[in-house]
């Protein structure tokens, strides 16, 4: 024992941040919080002599750069009462291809909605937080994969990052192997204690230091809390999808020339975020209204999350949605106006639904449990959009053709939508419950939009 924690004498234990121990607070059965990219590669290079797909090939080239991706050969240390909190640690036993594993994609089915269900499997709590699926029987000469993060491991960017690092800039690109080390000891009950006292002390000292701000600093607090009650005392107006979320999920996706949506949302006076909301809020007209619901006046609320690019304001906001405005141009402009107007309230720094995570460890936990029990009754939908890289990527001389973001379902709301950019094209995604046996209407209504404000670029 004190061997181990002598091991661990001057160096940093990296602990778990607080955005990352809130997704797991947020989990619930059937409900994990993992996110996905679902690729689809250029198989010719993978093919054996008989044309077939050499999946133990692939599978050896993905283990070999897993082993560089520092974050994909850690687990986290859960702690005990005392230590603080949980800890991310080299895995015992670092052997990549045990996440790697094979499947076969049924005739005639679609990838992207074969992976539905796939992509909501649990991660196993006692190994790194990943695992990845190479999937053969895909139409034209290609092959799929899909990569599977839980949240506390990765955000957007860093799931984007996490991507990247695993594939290669280049076609001929050769990675070297990573220099063969045995992982360090995870540290000792004694060097946790000691570093949690030393955080603790620190936090402390702060707050010390902060007392004579003290009366501004409850003024900025009360500000922020009555701002983010305000956001969360309107209540999600009731339609027909489903009040809860059960184990089963349904996915599609469409694709957009990114130029396209840039010139669009200059011309209208917006920006590619608002776009992407104005369309989703067209989707989710003709889904409802194909489900003989009444949309006049409705509004739906979407969790957004902003301040993902470096330098800006992190935030999520809740956005109505004006499903009930007929007119493409006037649907834009309001949310266009909404989200304005709420991130300069984050600039200003107004509170939004993130601050509770500032709030002391347990107390924060407590609020997390009980914003995803009171979630589906303020919140829709989720909308994300994650810039990604704007050049293609390859596996060992493989381009990757096609890159789907999935982003989870929690807190009992039906419906996720996540879009990401790779090299000059926008993937949109809608993971939902499912009951909603219909998502391909919402998709279609998204591509119709999308088209009709494009085809109005001219004119605006």
């Amino acid at each position: 024992m004190n061997r181990r924690a002598a091991a661990w004498r001057g160096g940093r234990i990296d602990r778990l941040r607080r955005a990352d121990m809130a997704n797991l607070w947020a989990e619930s059965p059937g409900m994990p919080s993992q996110i996905a990219l679902v690729g689809e590669f250029d198989a010719r290079p993978f093919l054996d002599p008989d044309g077939g797909l050499d999946t133990g090939r692939i599978r050896r080239e993905l283990a070999r750069r897993a082993r560089r991706v520092p974050a994909l050969t850690r687990r986290v240390l859960w702690t005990r009462h005392g230590e603080g909190p949980p800890v991310w640690v080299p895995d015992a036993d670092p052997d990549p291809s045990c996440h790697i594993t094979c499947g076969r994609l049924p005739e005639g089915d679609d990838l992207v909605r074969w992976c539905a269900d796939r992509v909501v499997r649990p991660l196993d709590r006692t190994r790194p937080l990943w695992r990845a699926e190479i999937v053969e029987g895909l139409p034209g000469s290609r092959f799929g994969l899909v990569l599977v993060v839980h949240h506390a491991l990765a955000d957007g960017l860093a799931g984007v990052a996490i991507a990247a690092a695993l594939l290669d800039p280049a076609p001929d690109t050769a990675p070297p192997d990573p220099a063969a080390a045995p992982p360090s000891p995870p540290p000792a009950h004694r060097a946790l204690v000691a570093d949690h006292l030393r955080t603790l002390g620190a936090a402390l000292a702060v707050a010390a230091r902060g007392l004579p701000h003290l009366p501004g600093a409850l003024r900025r607090a009360a500000r922020q809390t009555r701002d983010a009650a305000d956001d969360l005392r309107s209540t999600a107006p009731p339609t027909s999808l489903p009040r809860r979320v059960g184990p089963g999920r349904r996915l599609a996706a469409a694709e957009f020339d990114l130029d396209d949506l840039r010139a669009a949302a200059h011309a209208h006076g917006a920006t590619v975020n608002d776009l992407l909301l104005a369309a989703v809020t067209a989707g989710l007209r003709d889904l409802l209204q194909s489900r003989g619901d009444d949309v006049t006046g409705l509004v739906l609320r979407a969790s957004f999350p902003v301040g993902e690019l470096p330098g800006q304001q992190a935030g999520m906001l809740l956005v109505g949605l004006p499903v009930g405005e007929p007119d493409p141009l006037r649907r834009l402009a309001l949310i266009s106006t909404a989200t304005a107007r709420m991130k300069a309230r984050l600039r200003t720094g107004g509170g939004d639904v993130f601050d509770v995570l500032r709030l002391p460890g347990p107390l924060a936990r407590l609020t997390v449990r009980w914003m995803r029990r009171a979630a589906r009754r303020h919140i829709n939908l989720f909308v994300t959009d994650v810039p990604g890289p704007s050049r293609p990527l390859w596996l060992a001389g493989a381009p990757l053709l096609r890159a789907v973001p999935v982003a989870p379902l929690t807190a009992d709301v039906p419906i996720g939508i996540a879009a990401l950019s790779y090299a000059g094209t926008l993937s949109v995604s809608a993971n939902v419950d499912s009951r909603v046996t219909d998502v391909e209407v919402l998709v279609r209504g998204i591509e119709r939009d999308v088209a009709n404000l494009v085809r109005r670029t001219g004119s605006a």
